[in-house]
């Protein structure tokens, strides 16, 4: 498979517990080793920022995707030295889809949700095929998981919805994938 580039959905917010900004650098470290471009949010704060700051450190590219309306709130990254300003959060959400091969998702809130749910979505539609990754860090995309499950139980999904992601618990079983996503 060949992956040049990942976006990662992720959270934008400075309020959660620090164990998950170490989570976030932790994994921005591993991709940091392999040639595979990161787009992001385009945001400086939360895990988004954390991402940034640590593929910036390492001299990795990344491309960062803000709406105009969010600039103030998530705060430009003068880092990130391809950054670009879009409309509107479609915009945002067209680009990251356009530019990544693949999406990781890392812990978040609902724009997090709805941006995974929406390229779950058009993955089962066969609008792509490109690779899903759940950075189930703590459990926490469980519920979601569990979900998923619950709807393919209830015929509100289709059976083959599990098919359509991987689900990880550390940043080091992303080592892995990278590795092959290398070759």
């Amino acid at each position: 498979m060949n992956i040049k580039s990942l976006t990662i959905y992720c959270s934008a917010s400075q309020k959660i517990d620090k164990k998950f900004f170490k989570l976030a650098r932790e994994t921005a470290e591993i991709i940091s080793k392999y040639k595979i471009r990161v787009v992001y949010g385009g945001g400086n704060v939360g895990l988004m920022g954390e991402i940034a700051n640590t593929i910036s450190y390492h001299n990795k590219e990344i491309i960062g995707i803000i709406p105009k309306f969010l600039i103030k709130k998530e705060k430009l990254n003068f880092k990130i030295k391809n950054l670009k300003v879009v409309n509107d959060l479609t915009k945002r959400k067209e680009q990251l889809f356009k530019l990544g091969d693949a999406f990781l998702v890392l812990p978040g809130g609902t724009g997090t949700l709805e941006e995974i749910t929406e390229v779950l979505s058009w993955k089962i539609l066969k609008l792509h095929n490109k690779p899903i990754i759940f950075l189930n860090f703590e459990n926490y995309w469980s519920p979601l998981l569990k979900q998923f499950e619950n709807m393919i139980k209830i015929k509100f999904g289709n059976k083959n919805l599990q098919n359509q992601y991987q689900v990880i618990k550390k940043p080091k079983e992303l080592e892995k994938i990278l590795k092959l996503w290398s070759k």
